[in-house]
């Protein structure tokens, strides 16, 4: 039943009625989620999409990282750098899947974000990105060689390919089991966010 529909109705039925859809339902589609223009079906998968030079994806890490101590153990979460048509996206997508394929993500994922936004560091090259990533103990040609190789040319029209298919034009964004689009601003706040993401999972 949509919202509109509630405004039809009038008398304690319409109470009963609106009480008994909000229990089974808490969550609006198309209000507070949606659904992705080309579903890329998985179960219980939580997909973050996001942009290094974007601040607002800076400062949802906090949540993410609060929500990782204490989502189901059979919950796969992952992030993916958003494509869209611009150098900007692109570069730092590569910059994503080489310190992925480099195997110090983990360490460094957090601490770019810093560097860009606390720190204001103009790392818009990869000359400078490479001396950067030495901190993780990684070799500036090894970075360079991986940064343009052709495997990471492949992941980043792959998340190109995905960022269309799930219509994402913004970010942070959120996917769920590659079916389900929130954000935080559909949700109603960083919290509700995450709140939204478990309901959805379930789904």
């Amino acid at each position: 039943m949509k919202r509109r529909h509630f405004l039809t109705l009038t008398g304690a039925g319409a109470l009963v009625l609106t009480s008994r859809a909000w229990a089974d339902d808490p969550y609006m589609l198309d209000v507070e989620y949606k659904k992705v223009p080309v579903p890329h079906p998985e179960k219980k998968v939580v997909t973050e999409f996001f942009f290094y030079g974007c601040p607002h994806c800076w400062h949802l890490e906090p949540s993410i990282e609060a929500w990782l101590k204490r989502k189901p153990k059979d919950v796969t979460f992952r992030r993916m750098p958003a494509v869209l048509n611009s150098p900007a996206w692109i570069f730092f997508a590569r910059a994503f899947f080489t310190a992925e394929n480099l195997g110090v993500l983990e360490q460094s994922h957090k601490a770019l974000f810093d560097a860009l936004h606390r720190d204001r560091m103009k790392l818009f090259t990869v000359e400078k990105l490479a001396a950067w990533y030495t901190q993780f103990g990684v070799k500036p040609e090894d970075y360079e060689a991986m940064f343009k190789s052709f495997k990471v040319d492949a992941q980043v029209k792959e998340a190109a390919k995905l960022t269309k298919d799930f219509g994402i034009d913004g970010v942070p964004a959120v996917v769920v089991n590659g079916t389900w689009l929130t954000d935080v601003s559909m949700a109603g706040g960083r919290e509700r966010l995450w709140q939204l993401v478990d309901w959805l999972v379930q789904r």
